[in-house]
């Protein structure tokens, strides 16, 4: 899987498993959900999908969530002239724009219900009907849709049409949260400290070990968009400088319990998070006496990350049956 021409490096086994399964569903025509959270780079996602399907149409992204009730009809599907006030000209809709491309339905939880039986149809044979209009278009749209919250309960309390939700979630791709690539942020921070680099007029500042430290442990509610915000505000308040601890907003560094390690100027990166690593989740265990529950609610990690982190690090068992690394 190619993300801005670029492919996909990372440390996670879910990520890996999620582009592996976009590589071979890019290229088909079945719709596609992306499932979250706020800052994951979902659409980023969609977009690679839509250049590796070999589509000759546009890219069309629309937020559902931004859009009135009211409005949404005419957005996607197009208005007839006259067909409500104000509308002195035929309007084409979102739909027959994309045609024999793709759209991105953002935030598709907040599709409206009269909606989302318009769109059914669409689905099942490419007929759009522009509000007010007699006739309908045929278009060839794949939808990619995305969304932060599980569409499943809201299929359940009838907030969205089952129906619907099979059609959309043909291909399914979950996302995992940046909380849970800790052993990603060394490399996304060094991509995103050389986008700025390309714009930037003055020698982009490398980051201390101790900076990059404290975004590692922190356990980042905004994902990704806020890693690049982080970042960027860095690079600003350091001026040219190496990037430190200061230079972080306050709320990065006190984002998780601080443990105090020394870092020789010379260790690689790697080796310190290592350090930081066993350090941190050690003490987390100590204090917990052991429970891993309690771990993973204090550093914001899944209990499989955690359990994973721990016993790479020896601090706890491995499986039985299973013969310890090496």
């Amino acid at each position: 899987m190619l993300i801005a021409g670029e492919p996909i490096r990372t440390a996670n086994r879910a990520l890996r498993s999620a582009a592996d399964y976009v590589a071979q569903v890019a290229p088909t025509r079945f719709a596609v959900l992306i499932e979250g959270e706020t800052g994951t780079g979902k659409e980023v996602w969609a977009r690679a999908i839509h250049e590796q399907s070999r589509r000759a149409g546009p890219f069309i992204a629309i937020n559902c969530s931004a859009i009135p009730e009211p409005m949404f009809e005419a957005e996607l599907f197009g208005a007839r002239r006259g067909a409500y006030t104000g509308l002195d000209t035929d309007r084409a809709g979102l739909l027959r724009a994309a045609d024999r491309g793709t759209l991105f339905l953002d935030e598709v939880a907040d599709l409206p219900l009269p909606v989302q039986a318009k769109l059914l149809r669409v689905l099942e044979d490419g007929d759009v009907r522009p509000l007010g209009g007699t006739s309908s278009f045929t278009v060839d749209v794949r939808i990619i849709s995305a969304t932060n919250t599980s569409l499943e309960p809201r299929v359940q309390q009838g907030h969205f049409r089952h129906d619907l939700f099979f059609r959309l979630s043909t291909a399914a791709v979950k996302l995992p949260p940046l909380r849970e690539r800790v052993d990603d942020i060394p490399g996304l921070v060094e991509e995103i400290l050389t986008e700025i680099g390309d714009a930037w007029t003055e020698p982009t500042p490398r980051i201390s070990p101790e900076a990059m430290l404290a975004l590692a442990r922190y356990s980042w509610p905004g994902n990704i968009r806020q890693l690049k915000h982080v970042v960027a505000s860095a690079v600003l308040s350091a001026r040219g400088e190496l990037i430190r601890p200061a230079h972080l907003p306050t709320h990065i560094d006190g984002g998780a319990p601080q443990r105090t390690i020394e870092v020789p100027a010379d260790m690689k990166f790697s080796d310190a998070l290592a350090r930081f690593e066993a350090g941190y989740f050690g003490q987390l265990l100590r204090d917990s006496g052991g429970n891993v529950s309690q771990v993973a609610r204090a550093s914001g990690l899944s209990r499989a990350t955690v359990r994973a982190k721990a016993r790479a690090l020896g601090l706890l068992p491995e499986r039985p049956g299973r013969a310890p690394r090496r």
